[in-house]
């Protein structure tokens, strides 16, 4: 199986994304890496930790293909990692996506913070992203919570392509627990 690498969302660490990391690992997958992007408040472009997650992976990954897992902001990252930087030997097979604004957070209106700009729905980027999906067929999982307040509404974490995975979390911080995502992600990682 393709090493995972893991993707924190807006203001989070490490932490966000360790209960899927303990489920992986009881079910035998063990293999991870983990980025850390430098600004996690939503003060520089989703571009520029998207160009940090590139060097990261240049520098790091030691295999030929990964599956990532990005928790919110992170996805959008991702996204923004293919789209713009990937030029490196490492193949991305499976992109997961949870709770990430694919469609704009109408909180990220409240800052006027340039990474959040970037997130706010009918952003240019935002934009962009979903035509680089639909036109490269990303293999892109969109897990979404209706109860999503980061993410409001929380239907505008669902991407309008690839596969989709509605829980029933009752809140943003919740989803990164919740048993339906984990089993959700293992079965489409086996």
């Amino acid at each position: 199986m393709n090493p995972i690498l893991f993707i924190h969302g807006i203001g989070g660490t490490e932490e966000q994304y360790q209960p899927i990391i303990k489920y992986l690992r009881e079910r035998g997958i063990n293999n991870f890496y983990e980025f850390n992007y430098k600004n996690r408040f939503g003060l520089t472009p989703i571009k520029t930790a998207a160009e940090e997650l590139a060097e990261f992976i240049k520098n790091n990954v030691k295999a030929e293909s990964i599956n990532i897992v990005a928790i919110s902001q992170g996805g959008i990252i991702a996204l923004a990692y293919l789209k713009f930087y990937n030029t490196s030997d490492v193949k991305v097979e499976k992109l997961f996506t949870i709770c990430s604004p694919h469609k704009g957070s109408r909180l990220a209106k409240i800052f006027n913070l340039r990474g959040l700009i970037d997130l706010r729905p009918n952003s240019e980027l935002l934009k962009e992203l979903e035509i680089f999906v639909k036109e490269n067929k990303i293999n892109l999982y969109s897990i979404y919570t209706p109860f999503d307040l980061m993410v409001f509404p929380g239907w505008n974490a669902r991407s309008k392509y690839g596969k989709h995975k509605i829980i029933f979390a009752p809140g943003h911080a919740a989803s990164l627990s919740w048993p339906a995502m984990m089993r959700f992600i293992h079965k489409n990682l086996i």
